[in-house]
């Protein structure tokens, strides 16, 4: 065989076994965390690390440690968790999914929201994962545990009784926004107002707050809930009454006041289903601790501790 015909064969051969070599799946490594059939690695792990606590090289080791416990005791609860949403055959789809991240969202739009989420370093991926965790979460509660936490009129009416100075409320009044760049803005919208222009329609078309697709409805509120440069104006201006430009850190605002409420007792139905959401939570939240506590103690769980040695990577 030529040599050239044989150094041509010679590297065929090198390159099919690198390409073997790579090719070969790598080794199994021992898990960091078993859960039941459920299994954590280090690298995983790892990465919910760095999701978690991106600062965490700054702190002492002790430190570390400590979080890196309570991050394991998380995740145990998260495989738990997941563990039974497989055995009911609870799932979330994409559109559940979506309506839960508009819920958030409120007025902001996606692209606003993901801003803000830039701004605060968040992966939107990620956020979304951690959404999707706890519609799950709260998925699996209701399938499990939903008929345990059910609150019965007869049951909010006594909690009321006993909590009436809890319903009390100070004065308020329900008043709409809208938000510009600069008083030349303003005030030709203000124009528009005198002339018999609709508040919320206007806000619609001209407001730069998010709140605008509701018409820049601020809703009810008290004094002291909004910035003080707020409160000065509204609960200063007359009903139906439009103010005149309003300077904020925000920007320039145009408010009108719809409506004033005097401080007293609200009435029980007015409440009512205020009171039955508040004392199902409550009791969802307990049993549901009750009941991971009690899963937790059923389920065989092994954490492989000396791979979360500080030290591991100096090795």
């Amino acid at each position: 065989m030529p040599y050239r015909t044989l150094s041509k064969w010679f590297l065929l051969l090198l390159c099919l076994s690198v390409l073997a070599a790579c090719q070969q799946p790598p080794e199994p490594q021992p898990p960091l965390l078993q859960v039941g059939q459920r299994q954590l690695t280090l690298q995983q792990f790892d990465r919910e690390l760095q999701l978690n606590y991106p600062d965490l090289s700054e702190l002492t080791e002790a430190d570390q440690l400590q979080l890196k416990l309570q991050l394991v005791n998380r995740l145990i609860e998260r495989e738990l968790i997941l563990s039974e949403a497989e055995r009911i055959d609870v799932r979330v789809t994409p559109d559940e999914l979506d309506a839960f991240l508009a819920e958030l969202r409120g007025n902001y739009s996606a692209a606003q929201y993901k801003q803000i989420l830039d701004d605060a370093g968040v992966d939107l991926q990620d956020w979304k994962r951690g959404l999707k965790l706890r519609l799950v979460t709260m998925k699996v509660s209701t399938a499990l545990l939903g008929k345990q936490t059910r609150v019965d009129e007869k049951e909010a009416a006594e909690y009321y009784r006993k909590n009436r100075e809890k319903f009390r409320r100070p004065a308020e009044l329900r008043a709409r926004q809208m938000l510009f760049n600069n008083v030349a803005d303003a005030e030709a919208v203000l124009k528009k107002l005198k002339a018999g222009g609709d508040f919320a329609s206007l806000a619609r078309q001209y407001s730069l707050s998010p709140d605008r697709e509701n018409g820049g409805n601020l809703g009810y509120f008290s004094q002291g809930q909004l910035p003080p440069e707020f409160d000065r104006v509204l609960f200063n201006l007359p009903v139906g009454q439009v103010s005149d430009p309003v300077e904020s850190p925000y920007g320039i605002h145009l408010f009108l006041v719809e409506r004033r409420r005097r401080a007293g007792l609200r009435p029980f139905a007015a409440v009512k289903a205020e009171i039955i959401a508040e004392m199902a939570q409550q009791r969802e939240e307990e049993a549901f601790q009750q009941w991971l506590q009690a899963l937790r103690k059923n389920t065989k769980i092994s954490v492989n501790w000396n791979l979360l040695k500080t030290d591991r990577n100096k090795h």
